[in-house]
């Protein structure tokens, strides 16, 4: 992923997560489903840490300088 991408990406995984997981939470929450909605919070919760983890490890690759074959 390289810098010129990320918005694109971040707005699609944003739009993933939110049709995914948000609309569920907003279900059971509309339902009353207390039960149901701690869970989809923390489901909410874990694939949103997901996407900024894999977001940052993404930055950390494309900031690395590229590495170099030096021969003894």
């Amino acid at each position: 992923m390289i810098d010129t991408d990320i918005e694109s990406w971040a707005l699609t995984r944003a739009h993933h997560i939110v049709l995914n997981e948000g609309l569920s939470l907003a279900k059971a929450a509309q339902d009353l489903d207390r039960k149901r909605s701690r869970s989809l919070v923390y489901e909410l919760r874990r694939v949103i840490t997901a996407a900024i983890l894999e977001a940052h490890a993404a930055s950390l690759q494309s900031a690395a300088p590229p590495a170099t074959h030096q021969e003894a």
